[in-house]
């Protein structure tokens, strides 16, 4: 249990905010890394398996799609992410999610068209179909990338860009050397390479087409889109703009290579920029203005940055000659500039994220005029200097740019964002290196221990009550466009105080203790999305009836469908003479539940299905299961899973026949587990399904572990062939309900071991075999690993 409190106490959801995304600014900067390396090394490597014409074809696909796909990457997924930061129940985060859907899948189409259009003229159909495939690819897998971005899980979305890009490689080569693919399997393996995205596609409640449309007509989801798209479009513009033209521009191609290669050394911290802001943009834009959130971004951004930014442009001409061939000899003379123009850059990507965050899209106006002066500015730097003007120009419109958008986040804000800037030290560095400019081997003695400092700063572990934090700044609501904001008292009492309680603190008190302590409107609203993660939002909402009366309402109306749909369900099927188990029961006290789940006898599952025809208005299955449970929908209130026995994924755990053997009646007109089959199905549930148990699961666990039943399900288990596996998950919910009944703070969901799902997956698999059930076997071994990575996902946020 040591491992298990520590876990629990730095997981991310337990952090301020401020050290959850200094966290996540780590993790996706090191991914920008690494990717940027593994992408060099793709390109070079296809230099040698491709023949000249072949890369050319590859090189140009390549830039489209990096054209092609901007616009996504930098407006669905930051939309998403900070409609999920602000939401404030299911409802909106369901309506957020389909509009992300909606507007992925519609302007992916569109994009595809158009880069097939494009790309017909420079490449064979082969590849150009690869390439709107990949397009449209890229637009739908923008939705689990804003998803993960909103629930801030910085690591798994920065391990995902990684194992992205090492699969594209790996994809690529196999394509081109084994299949013989050339630039079309070269170009096809950037698309393949995104499909483990769609592991993380977010899971919708099931609504009628009325959710549909309603979400593709949020106005409030439009005008964000549009906003951070023009936004960060402008950005992306003002990045791109001097490389365009100096590439079109008559100058020397050796001159216009140097400028280049020293503008890729140069933005670096754009690439810092962008992994600060999309790690603080959650918490931002659920704060809106607040300071100290900005002002932690700031510093962690300067601290790896400036210093970077001083050692690229200080550089001796010596060093740069031994990296780069001598065609790029000019770099010398460029390098300081650009490297500063590289730091302004960044920090206006920065900026611009806090203003955005807030939804201030007027800085648009700033922007743009910052872009005309920065195009401008290298114009004339081109027509006085040449290439080198040209750096200068960039670098004095760069800072003049920059200087507009700080002069407007100075009146809006005030200087708290800036306060923190550690420039002592940068300076100090800067002037050591410019001193030893003259002495190339001191210098980059410098520069490695400046470097080693750099990362060494960037990586250190932010205090764990983050730096002074504020309240935070919560939206409420729209009016005129313009968002309304306040901030908590509550709050504002609890953080100075220095009292404050945790959501799942609070949520065990009430619901797993019964004895609820005094807790503010905003104690409990951060709570509520941990209650309805568990499937215990009705006990916190009794537990504090005035506070969530209307949770208690939604909870009350949903039970009251639960038991009109269940006795007609079962009123039902007992007339035709077939019989029915009501499988996890009791999350209905607690939960708004959607669905419920009963079990028929053998043989009888397609004759139950016929006679609930004209109770639903919508059927479904799940491919993994289409032959072993179906979902029917009624018009209002919860759905039926009717299950042919106690199974997940097609594969059966439980005897449907002995399960029927065991059950008694339940008040109703359907049937009870025998109460050691319960405490097995929950347990299943978990280690074959979840991989957790919720606090409702505890809950209920907490009357069926008494030693007469506990002995009676072993017994079982072992007769079902996964003893191995129920006694693992007896232990953890044993343990679990100790340390709640202790008060000890605990993960929730509590984790179930990843390989005890695994060894119980082999365990069954081994005995279905020797009882002669090859097939379903078969389907055990082959789904328990990827459904064990894919539902553990989320534990390595």
């Amino acid at each position: 249990m040591t491992a298990l409190r520590t876990a629990t106490t730095h997981r991310p959801t337990a952090r301020p905010d401020v050290a959850t995304a200094a966290h996540g600014a780590r993790w996706i900067t090191a991914s920008v890394v690494v990717v940027g390396v593994v992408n060099y090394g793709y390109a070079l490597l296809l230099t040698r398996l491709l023949d000249v014409g072949s890369y050319a074809v590859f090189a140009a696909g390549a830039g489209l799609l990096l054209s092609a796909v901007t616009v996504a990457r930098v407006t669905i997924p930051w939309v998403l992410a900070q409609a999920l930061a602000r939401a404030g129940s299911d409802a909106e985060r369901s309506d957020a999610t389909r509009f992300a859907i909606i507007t992925s899948t519609g302007a992916g189409f569109v994009a595809a068209g158009i880069v097939a259009g494009v790309a017909i003229g420079f490449a064979g159909p082969a590849t150009t179909l690869a390439l709107a495939l990949t397009t449209f690819c890229c637009y739908v897998t923008s939705v689990p990338v804003g998803r993960l971005q909103g629930e801030e899980r910085m690591r798994t979305l920065s391990l995902l860009g990684v194992a992205e890009v090492v699969l594209k490689t790996m994809i690529g080569v196999a394509l081109v050397l084994v299949l013989g693919l050339s630039d079309t399997g070269a170009l096809a393996a950037f698309g393949v390479a995104l499909l483990p995205f769609l592991l993380w596609w977010p899971a919708l409640r099931r609504g009628a087409g009325r959710a549909w449309q309603s979400a593709s007509a949020n106005r409030d989801l439009w005008r964000r889109a549009f906003g951070i798209a023009r936004v960060q479009g402008l950005v992306a513009l003002m990045v791109a703009i001097d490389v365009v033209l100096v590439t079109v521009l008559p100058a020397d191609r050796a001159a216009a290579a140097s400028y280049q290669s020293s503008v890729t050394l140069s933005r670096v911290p754009l690439f810092v920029a962008s992994a600060v802001s999309i790690a603080f943009f959650p918490a931002l834009s659920r704060r809106l203005v607040d300071s100290s959130l900005s002002a932690s971004a700031v510093r962690m951004y300067v601290i790896a940055s400036l210093p970077l930014a001083v050692t690229v442009a200080t550089a001796p001409a010596a060093v740069l000659t031994t990296i780069f061939p001598a065609g790029y000899s000019m770099m010398s003379a460029l390098i300081a500039f650009t490297a500063i123009t590289g730091f302004a850059l960044g920090t206006i990507n920065l900026i611009v994220t806090f203003f955005q965050a807030a939804d201030d899209y007027a800085c648009a106006r700033h922007q743009v005029v910052g872009l005309v002066g920065y195009t401008l500015s290298l114009l004339a730097g081109w027509q006085i200097g040449g290439v080198r003007g040209m750096a200068i120009g960039g670098a004095v419109g760069g800072v003049g740019a920059l200087a507009l958008l700080v002069h407007r986040l100075v009146r809006s804000r005030g200087t708290a964002p800036l306060s923190r800037m550690p420039l002592l030290e940068p300076l100090l560095l800067a002037g050591v290196l410019v001193l030893l400019h003259p002495y190339p081997l001191a210098w980059l003695i410098a520069a490695t221990v400046i470097g080693l400092r750099t990362v060494e700063r960037f990586l250190r572990r932010t205090n764990a009550h983050g730096p002074a934090e504020e309240p935070p700044v919560e939206l409420t609501t729209h009016q005129s466009g313009t968002a309304m904001i306040h901030a908590s008292a509550e709050h504002s009492k609890v953080r100075t105080s220095g009292t404050e309680v945790r959501p799942g603190r609070l949520l065990v008190d009430a619901v797993w203790r019964e004895s609820p302590r005094p807790a503010g409107d905003a104690a409990l609203r951060r709570a509520l999305p941990l209650a309805r993660d568990n499937q215990v939002e009705g006990r916190l909402a009794r537990a504090y009836p005035r506070q969530l009366a209307d949770v208690v309402a939604e909870v009350e109306t949903a039970n009251e469908l639960f038991r009109e749909n269940l006795g007609e369900v079962t009123d039902r099927l007992r007339a035709a003479g077939i019989p029915t188990v009501l499988i996890k029961r009791g999350r209905e006290n607690g939960h708004a539940c959607g669905d419920f789940d009963l079990v028929v006898p053998d043989g009888r599952w397609q004759a139950a299905c016929d006679v609930l025809q004209g109770w639903y208005v919508a059927r479904s299955t799940y491919w993994l299961e289409r032959s072993t449970k179906v979902l029917l929908e009624p018009r209002r209130g919860p759905s039926v899973h009717l299950h042919t026995g106690v199974s997940w994924f097609g594969v059966p755990v439980m005897s449907t026949r002995r399960l029927f053997d065991r059950a008694c009646p339940d008040g109703g007109a359907w049937l009870a587990p025998h109460p050691a089959d319960e405490l097995r199905i929950w347990l299943a549930h978990g280690l074959f399904q979840n991989l957790s148990l919720d606090l409702s699961e505890l809950v209920a666990l907490r009357d069926l572990l008494l030693p007469d039943l506990v002995e009676d399900a072993r017994r079982e288990a072992a007769r079902e062939g996964w003893l191995t596996g129920c006694a693992r998950a007896l232990v953890v919910a044993d343990e679990a309900i100790r340390e709640l009944d202790r008060g000890t703070p605990i993960r929730l969901p509590v984790p179930l071991p990843a390989t005890a799902s695994l060894r119980v997956g082999a365990e069954h698999a081994l005995h279905l075999l020797r009882n002669g059930r090859t097939t379903v076997a078969a389907r055990e071994a082959a789904l328990r690993v990827p459904l064990v990575v894919a539902k553990s996902r989320g534990r390595f946020a």
